[in-house]
């Protein structure tokens, strides 16, 4: 299993000005770094190619997703808007040799509304479609999607591997698979092991933190049902640590980080990654 962690855990956005990170990263034990793109144009794409490649890291790209990237919405130029957006995600991912773009491809976080069920399949509808046409590029590319589901407070849409499968199968395409969060599964499934199971094949990555953000195992995740369902599966994918900054104040304001989980942002990472080394070997 290879572990990694996202560089939201340090800072945002990561654009590349500080190159620092990754060596971190790297130093501290990790095999692979998740790179949230927040602005495609502002990223330093081959100056973070070129550090990855010196600190010998493997990459997964992560999409951030606001109301200006919405393939729910009905305005052509919002969709066209999220379609050039993730196109630019794909292609980095092809840059970095990142065989994955993940996130809440289908709509926005923080849509905050009370929908009727019309509107609601309306939306869905719309999602799938524009799915459909995205997951057609990043097979051109070598790159497979994964739609990952929220908890209730910031999407609609997606908030259970239920949700997720479903909107795979109306997608239906081999390139658009699931990726998982066990912070939005703490809150929204209610046996771990037979979430992952549900997921299957379709399972193309997994984040983790703890049921409150924290350092994995400090809280009161269900650590027992998700090794259990990985292990039922025989999940090859990749692991990632991600959480955030109280540092970032933007972005530790939207995911609600009042307060620090350790001294240090490296002591949460090598906390966690000890965490999981430990949990993980318990598989076999």
């Amino acid at each position: 299993m290879k572990f990694g962690a996202s560089t939201w855990l340090w800072t945002s956005p990561f654009d590349g000005s500080d190159l620092s990170i990754l060596k971190q990263i790297a130093e501290l034990g990790f095999s692979f770094v998740e790179i949230p793109v927040e602005d495609p144009t502002a990223i330093d794409r081959f100056a973070i190619k070129a550090a990855m490649v010196e600190y010998g890291l493997e990459t997964i790209v992560c999409t951030a997703v606001d109301e200006e990237r919405d393939f729910s919405s009905p305005e052509p130029s919002v969709v066209e808007t999220a379609q050039r957006y993730f196109e630019d995600c794909i292609e980095l991912a092809k840059l970095w040799s990142s065989p994955l773009v993940v996130g809440p491809l289908y709509a926005p976080v923080g849509k905050a509304r009370l929908s009727t069920e019309g509107e609601r399949q309306l939306e869905w509808e719309r999602s799938v479609a524009n799915l459909r046409r995205l997951a057609a590029t990043a097979g051109e590319a070598g790159v497979k999607l994964g739609i990952e589901p929220l908890n209730r407070f910031e999407t609609d849409m997606i908030n259970t591997v239920e949700d997720a499968m479903k909107m795979v199968e109306d997608v239906a395409s081999p390139h658009l698979g699931v990726s998982l969060d066990s912070f939005h599964m703490s809150i929204e499934e209610v046996d771990f092991r037979e979430a992952i199971r549900q997921a299957g094949d379709s399972l193309v990555h997994l984040q983790v933190s703890d049921s409150h953000r924290g350092v994995p195992g400090d809280g009161n995740s269900d650590w027992d049902g998700l090794r259990a369902g990985l292990q039922d599966i025989g999940y090859t994918g990749k692991i990632s640590i991600e959480s955030f900054s109280p540092d970032s104040s933007s972005l530790a304001e939207a995911v609600c980080i009042w307060k620090r989980f350790t001294p240090t942002q490296d002591e949460f990472a090598a906390r966690g990654l000890q965490f999981l080394k430990s949990w993980y070997a318990s598989v076999r």
